[in-house]
């Protein structure tokens, strides 16, 4: 077994791999959701699971070992970059890199460390990862469509419903229903931005209301 936040297992379940699959985990070091997804496989198919980090990925590298998984290629990329070394994916999962703000309650140097311009830097990232992510999954048909979730443990905005909202602008996408009946509903609206109806279906988890870590699906 794995110990993991039971934000972090959010994502795998609205991902919702199927055994036989091709999935990607286009940010996956350390491999907690990695073998989430492995599992949830049923040791079949093909995940990838890719990082940017040589360092980090020695992690998810022990972690399958130790966990006995056999469906996973372990591989170092840019995600940016992912959609010209392989695609064709059924589904992505894309944990973005992100400002932590969401784990304030465990970590409260989070609190000192993060400025603004900090995590307009991390929107930035973001928005290119996500559309990559997009990138990479199977375009193929109309009946084949593939399935991309993002999250990110930030419960800010810039971080979340601004980089959805670019990316439904920028790609021919839709939202889905998560299939999670927890949390509260994606914000449609914010001070002054306004966001795709759709918007709502995405998913927030904040730690004095669900009581696991700040966390966006």
């Amino acid at each position: 077994y794995t110990i993991q936040a039971a934000s972090s297992m959010c994502p795998v379940m609205a991902l919702a791999p199927q055994p036989g699959e091709r999935v990607l985990d286009m940010a996956s070091a350390p491999g907690g959701k990695t073998s989430y997804i492995a599992q949830l496989m049923k040791n079949s198919g093909t995940l990838v699971a890719s990082d940017l980090k040589r360092e980090r990925i020695k992690s998810t590298v022990a972690n399958l070992h130790r966990l006995g998984v056999q469906n996973t290629i372990v591989c170092q990329h840019n995600g940016k970059d992912f959609p010209r070394v392989m695609a064709g994916f059924d589904r992505a999962l894309l944990d973005a890199p992100c400002s932590g703000l969401g784990v304030i309650s465990r970590d409260q140097s989070v609190k000192i460390q993060r400025t603004m311009k900090d995590v307009q830097r991390n929107s930035h990232l973001q928005k290119e990862l996500l559309l990559a992510a997009i990138d990479s999954v199977n375009v193929a048909s109309p009946n084949s469509a593939g399935v991309v979730v993002y999250s990110t443990c930030s419960v800010s905005v810039e971080e979340n419903e601004k980089v959805v909202q670019y990316a439904l602008e920028k790609r021919c996408v839709k939202l889905l229903d998560s299939g999670l009946d927890h949390g509260k509903p994606g914000f449609a609206r914010f001070k002054r931005c306004r966001f795709h109806p759709s918007v709502k279906l995405t998913r927030r988890f904040y730690p004095h209301v669900h009581n696991m870590d700040g966390f966006y699906v």
